[in-house]
């Protein structure tokens, strides 16, 4: 009798802390880019941004990012600038400046990187995003590419780059893509200048009614 409860035990054992050891590497590897983040202390960048959205034709404009521990984020420009709020939304100190679930979806092949792919579920439920997957290095803790879902139901997916090594030790990038769907509209053609409708033809409407667009935004002179 003791041999067939001990194939039990050692069956329980195998199968239940399986899941709980691969949740606990999960959240350990976020930790640790945290960390790594937060190390940084307080720095400062600026920021070339490129909009490109169908129906707008806006100019590459220029702004200041300034980060203060332990989570303030705040992106001021001169002149006109239009700067999403995903682009703060989705760096990986926001999505993990608070409690959160980290559940471990094994790895995937992005770009010839062998990445973790982790699911992330905030505690906080007054925040603008319900889930997020973010795409890791464990290597060297990069960030690769972040999906994630807000509570309008939209979808933004961010893609990274790191060129610069002084703020790659602290995880933070030297490029961001962000690709997401946003409503149709119409500019009004009162609007002139540097913000107008696009020359280009019109292209056909989506039938959910949006169309999408993209963000490219480059991080020159961090200051640490």
């Amino acid at each position: 009798m003791i041999r067939p409860l001990l194939i039990v035990a050692l069956a329980l054992v195998s199968i239940v802390p399986a899941t709980t050891f691969a949740s606990t590497d999960a959240k350990a590897l976020l930790m640790a880019i945290r960390k790594r983040m937060e190390s940084s202390g307080k720095y400062s960048a600026d920021l070339r941004l490129k909009v490109d959205i169908p129906f707008i034709k806006a100019p590459e404009s220029r702004a200041t990012l300034s980060f203060t521990p332990p989570n303030t984020t705040k992106i001021t420009s001169s002149g006109f600038a239009m700067i999403p709020k995903q682009s703060t939304e989705l760096s990986a100190l926001s999505l993990l400046s608070g409690d959160f679930a980290a559940i471990d979806m094994g790895t995937e092949t992005w770009k010839g990187l062998t990445l973790r792919k982790i699911k992330i579920i905030p505690a906080d439920e007054s925040g603008n995003v319900v889930l997020a997957t973010m795409f890791v290095d464990p290597a060297t803790l990069l960030t690769h590419k972040v999906v994630a879902t807000s509570k309008t139901g939209g979808s933004v997916t961010a893609e990274l780059v790191y060129g610069n090594p002084k703020a790659a030790s602290f995880c933070l990038p030297s490029y961001t893509k962000l690709m997401m769907e946003v409503p149709n509209f119409e500019i009004p053609r009162t609007i002139t200048g540097d913000f107008n409708e696009s020359s280009q033809p019109k292209k056909p409407a989506d039938p959910n009614g949006k169309t999408k667009a993209t963000v490219e935004i480059w991080y020159e002179k961090y200051r640490f």
